[in-house]
Formats: C-alpha cells, structure tokens, sequence
C-alpha cells in the first residue's frame, strides 16, 4: 500500500510527457513501414535467465532497464518528409524539412529499430533470428529484449555498467532501475508496466493492476465473491440469444478486449476470455463478462514467481478439452510453456476445424504445442541460451500416433499434422506422458473448480496474493 507521502508526490509531480506529434495519413496499406515488436515471453525468458544458473540472490546476473528518450528523434528518415512548422515559427508559405524522424510519421518505427539494431550490433551484439528485438553479446554474457524504446538488460555488474555507458552514446537515455540483491540495487522496479520484485528466494513478475482494477469497478455487479471466472454456459438453438444493443455492445467489447490484454499475465482467466472474444462479432451474453469482472473484484493479483535455479531446460505441457463448446462441437487446446520451474507462456484457444474424435483432438494440441516449443527454443536461442523441448501430454492415443510412422488406421488425419512425427523420431522434440490431474494445460481448456485452477496454477508457480504492489501504476492513470 502507499504511504501518504508517495501519494502526494504522485499529485504534485505526476509524470507527464509532451511531444511535438505529425499527422501523416496513409492512404495505401504498405509493409515497407512494418516495425517489429517482441512477443511477451521474450521478457519472461529474459526473467527466467536472470534467475538460472544461481542459488541465491547475491552475485549473479541482475536486471537493468533502460528507456531511450525522443526515441524516434534518432532516426534518419530515407524519404523526403515536410510538415508545417510549430505554431510558435510559422509563416505563410513556409514548411520545415525533416532531418530526423518525427513521431506520427509512418516511417519512424521502422527507422528506429534499424537504428537501435544497428547501434547494438556496433557494440558486440547479436541480434536474433526469431525476433529481431532480442539480441546477444557473447562475450559479456549480457541479454537484451527492447520493446519499442524500452531496452531490458540481463547481466552481471560489470557488464552493465559497461553497457551503461555504450548506450549513453548512442541514444540519450535514463536508467530506469537496476533489480538485483545488493545494497543499493532496485527492489522493485517496472517493466511494461509490469512489476518485477526482487527477493532473497527469487523474482516476483506480476501483471498491470489497473485493468482488473477498472473491470472490476465498472463491470462487477455487488454480490459474493465468485470463485471461477466462469461457468459452463446452457446451450441455446440460433435464434434463442438476444444480441445486446446500444452501449451495452460498446461495454462488451471494451471489457472483453481488457481482459484478454490481462490474460496474456493470468492464466487463471485465459479460458474464460477466450470465449468471450469469440462472441465479439455478435455480443450476446453480458453475464459472461460481469462474471469474469465479479469474479477479478475477488482475485484482483496473481503472482508469477521465477525462483532461483541451477539450470531450465524448455517444457511445453498440452491438453484439449474434445468437443467442448455445446454451439460448434469445436475443441479448445490449452498449453503452457517452462523454462525449468518458470512459466513463460500460456495460450488457450478454439481449434479451426471439427475433430472426429478426442485423439485427433489431442493430436492437434501436441501439434499446437510441438510449434510452439520448437519456436520458443528458437527464441532462446535468440539469447545465447541452448536448451532441448518437451512436449508433455495426458492423452495416450496421441502421443502413440506421435511415436509411429504414417497414419496407420486412423485415415482421415489431415497429413500436415504428421510433421510432429518426423521431429519425434530425429529427436528434435521428446515426447512424454503426464497424468491429466497433474498437467497444468487442463487450466487452459475449460472452467475447472478452484481447488483445481490453485493446483495447477500452484504447478507453474503462480499463486494469488493480497494488497498491491509499491510500484504498480495508479488507475487513475488509464
């Protein structure tokens, strides 16, 4: 909680920044403007790197995080831009020519990450492969993910000191905080609006609060606390759902497009958020989403916890939830991805195409999850980091589908999803049995009790939690 205080100097120095801001309008639709962004769990991997090859919270790798100011003032556009100039200088008949890129020019992004790229490839690192946001010094051992001006840095004192002042001459910058264990080291710091802790046991990671915070306050209707984000909805014939109307639609997709943003950090509401996406279209079922507002009123912090560990090697857990949606008869895969004892990824989603049967239902999700694995080692290879994949699953008929040659009997599989044979048999991928009451994927496929959503959270090293933290940003703010 904050003190009084923090409180004040919140009020009397908020955190305000201006920009002078260009309108450019695009009048085609053009990919040489594409600028690349890092997927999330490019940051919970560099979390988790943080975290491995230690045993307690003094002397290893720590965490920087640098922001480059006027990010895009650094940039040389390769276009001719012109604009008018700022009110202050304008004349008639007078315009300015850029020299630099400004914001709200359509070029900036990509100009920017050229330039950073190019401006960390001068100083030793690799940029990667999988996502050309993550980069690799060798040589340092330092880590480095950058999500638009925001440069996250994994490494020993030394080294960051050292990239301290690389990036004070390339960029002009402002160190944000430095987690780590010694005297003097941030405690707590922000990421994304993320808020990363430092402990003697480990790092705590845990999800902006404002967006539970809001749905919690203009969604949830009073009552008891709910302790599901969801239930299984009754079946209805077409034509039974009323579509809502008016500004009860605005409301459902709004609140339904927070709380999947918020799902991307809370498993425990990955499911529930994903059928409640697929009715964006045609809005029917406002109960859905003040189920899910009531039940983040009761559960406003889960906490994601990377305990420090000697080694993490990449598992992938899948499972399906076979013909699970009364209206389509469609499955749902569910997955969650480990580095070692940390989580860094889930996903929860409808799957394409009617299966015949609950083993081709799970063939789909080891598909599902043998992607995503091979793609996820692929990132971490991104940062120097060398790891196998295992693929975990609780379906036998599966995984012996996955072991062998061919379709065999089972004739009307689609054959690109046989793929998964070939990387079983090279190697590339182990294949493993779990039991379905220990595997933590069953989370991502239907609404389950309590008991069971805290197990299973329990397993991935997530647990719910009271009060707030220090450093979280204020709901008055969104």
């Amino acid at each position: 909680m904050e003190d009084g205080g923090s409180t004040l100097i919140k009020a009397t120095r908020p955190n305000v920044r201006c920009r002078y801001v260009a309108k450019e309008i695009a009048y085609a639709k053009c990919d040489d403007f594409w600028a690349a962004m890092p997927p999330l769990e490019a940051l919970r991997m560099l979390i988790s790197s943080a975290a491995t090859g230690r045993s307690t919270s003094r002397g290893g790798r720590k965490i920087m995080v640098i922001d480059a100011r006027k990010a895009h003032l650094h940039a040389i556009p390769e276009r001719d831009l012109f604009v008018e100039l700022p009110p202050e200088i304008r004349k008639p008949g007078i315009c300015g020519r850029l020299k630099r890129c400004l914001y709200g020019t359509r070029d900036a992004p990509a100009r920017w990450e050229a330039y950073l790229a190019g401006e960390l490839r001068k100083h030793g690192f690799v940029q990667g492969m999988a996502s050309p946001c993550c980069f690799h010094h060798g040589a340092r051992d330092l880590r480095c993910v950058v999500h638009g001006d925001d440069f996250v840095f994994v490494g020993h004192d030394r080294d960051l000191d050292w990239m301290t002042k690389r990036m004070a001459e390339s960029f002009l910058t402002k160190v944000v905080g430095r987690l780590g264990g010694d005297e003097g080291d941030d405690k707590e710091i922000r990421v994304l609006n993320r808020v990363l802790r430092w402990s003697a046991e480990g790092i705590y990671y845990e999800a902006d609060p404002r967006h539970a915070e809001l749905l919690a306050r203009d969604l949830a209707p009073s009552g008891p606390r709910v302790t599901t984000a969801g239930v299984k909805m009754e079946f209805k014939e077409e034509g039974e759902e009323e579509l809502l109307e008016g500004i009860e639609i605005r409301q459902f997709r709004s609140g339904a497009a927070r709380a999947n943003y918020l799902a991307m950090d809370r498993p425990d509401i990955s499911f529930a958020t994903k059928e409640l996406c697929r009715r964006m279209q045609a809005p029917t079922d406002m109960a859905a989403l003040r189920r899910v507002a009531r039940y983040l009123k009761g559960e406003p912090r889960v906490v994601s916890f990377y305990e420090w560990q000697e080694t993490g090697d990449l598992s992938v857990y899948v499972d399906t939830d076979f013909a699970g949606c009364q209206k389509t008869r469609k499955s749902t895969s569910g997955g969650v991805a480990m580095m070692g004892k940390h989580w860094v990824k889930h996903w929860s989603s409808t799957q394409k195409i009617i299966t015949l049967s609950s083993g081709e239902a799970e063939l789909a999700g080891i598909v599902r999850g043998s992607a995503e694995a091979l793609g996820l080692r692929s990132l971490a290879a991104d940062f120097g980091l060398e790891c196998g994949a295992k693929v975990h699953a609780d379906s036998a008929a599966a995984i012996g589908i996955c072991r062998r040659s061919g379709i065999g009997k089972v004739r009307h599989l689609a054959v690109g999803q046989l793929w998964v044979q070939e990387r079983v048999r090279s190697g590339d991928l182990a294949l493993y049995k779990v039991l379905g009451t220990e595997n933590p994927a069953d989370l991502l496929t239907k609404h389950v009790p309590r008991d069971t959503a805290d197990g299973h959270l329990w397993r991935i090293g997530l647990w719910r939690s009271e009060g707030r933290a220090d450093t979280a940003p204020d709901i008055a703010r969104v």
